[in-house]
């Protein structure tokens, strides 16, 4: 009997397929590996290359800190002393919601400021006032006490906002900062003479041991300001709208004066047929036309504003300032110089 012989045909198409498969399978992992390994080589290039820049940067970078550590800012500049100067960032206004700088210089043991903190008391003790903005006429004279000399700060003009300086702190040094405030400073009744004796000056940019207090001084005065016009003659007749923006309204919806103003009335007010105007406490209304053509009524006398302290924005019962102790230091650059190969220095993070 003859046997068969059974034999099983595979096509060529499908043995054709599965060597295809197999052939692509071999260059995607070849593919792959090339990618991964060139991924990784590239991703450590680049991390070397990031972390030499960072190192360098800090140590072009000068940062100023507290005897805790704690990072008060970046230098931005340094003054006639070398002392470095930071920006600080007020964002406490609210009336309207705005945010101001105030430039700040750190020496070793306190704050500086341009622009001199007055007090209405000897020692820099009492109510502590300070000039308006752009003011070169109320006090210019620096820490010589000559004139011309200083003593006004020309960047928060530039802000539109407040004047900042820096002040005395309860305990004396380092430093507070404070800021203007509509309201008048209330400065004892003025007495003639060249001068009006207000008590003492806090000048911080003094290179003084001890406090940079000067008592007593006494400051020109001003040659006036405008009044300002808070309230209408015709009580029937709301005026609110036109109110000058320091006043206030009163019960009735009325312009007011607002605290550390007076009401004007009577005399010049009634014989140039002023109404509702308001000047600072310790200023008097006077018409200071020249040679009888125009009137220009202005409110004379000593031109302070009063000063409130800058709260700390974490802790409204604090300063600005408070929470920073002296003595106060600068960041060194890294150990070793240059940073070549594989070589790492561990840098501590700065708390920010």
């Amino acid at each position: 009997m003859a046997r068969s012989t059974l034999c099983k045909v595979i096509p060529a198409k499908a043995s054709l397929n599965k060597q295809g498969g197999f052939v692509l399978t071999i260059e995607l992992i070849l593919i792959i590996t090339i990618l991964v390994i060139g991924s990784f080589v590239g991703i450590t290039a680049i991390r070397d290359a990031l972390f030499k820049q960072k190192i360098k940067q800090q140590d072009r970078s000068v940062l100023v800190a507290d005897s805790n550590n704690n990072v008060l800012g970046e230098v931005i500049n340094f003054d006639e002393h070398d002392a470095p100067q930071l920006l600080y960032i007020d964002r406490t206004t609210t009336n309207p919601p705005k945010n101001y700088r105030a430039l700040i210089g750190v020496r070793d043991d306190r704050f500086t400021s341009r622009e001199p903190i007055y007090y209405t008391a000897l020692n820099c003790q009492g109510d502590p006032c300070i000039k308006p903005t752009s003011n070169e006429t109320l006090d210019s004279s620096g820490v010589s006490r000559l004139p011309n000399t200083g003593a006004v700060s020309y960047f928060q003009a530039l802000q539109n906002g407040p004047n900042y300086a820096i002040g005395r702190s309860p305990n004396g040094l380092p430093g507070f900062l404070y800021k203007e405030t509509f309201e008048a400073c209330p400065m004892p009744e003025i007495i003639g003479g060249i001068g009006s004796p207000i008590g003492s000056r806090y000048i911080s940019q003094k290179v003084v041991t001890g406090e940079p207090c000067e008592s007593p001084v006494n400051l020109p005065l001003d040659a006036g300001q405008a009044p300002l016009t808070c309230s209408s003659s015709d009580s029937s007749i709301p005026l609110s709208a036109s109110c000058d923006s320091a006043c206030g309204t009163d019960s009735g919806g009325q312009c007011a004066c607002p605290a550390g103003y007076y009401s004007v009335t009577g005399g010049l007010v009634d014989r140039l047929g002023l109404q509702g105007q308001c000047c600072p406490n310790g200023t008097e209304l006077e018409d200071s036309s020249q040679l009888g053509i125009g009137v220009n009524a202005l409110c004379s006398g000593l031109n302070l504003k009063k000063a409130v302290s800058v709260p700390n924005i974490n802790d409204q019962t604090q300063n600005a300032l408070e929470p920073f102790i002296p003595p106060f230091q600068v960041n060194l650059p890294a150990l070793g110089g240059r940073i070549d190969g594989d070589q790492w220095f561990n840098t501590a993070p700065n708390g920010e």
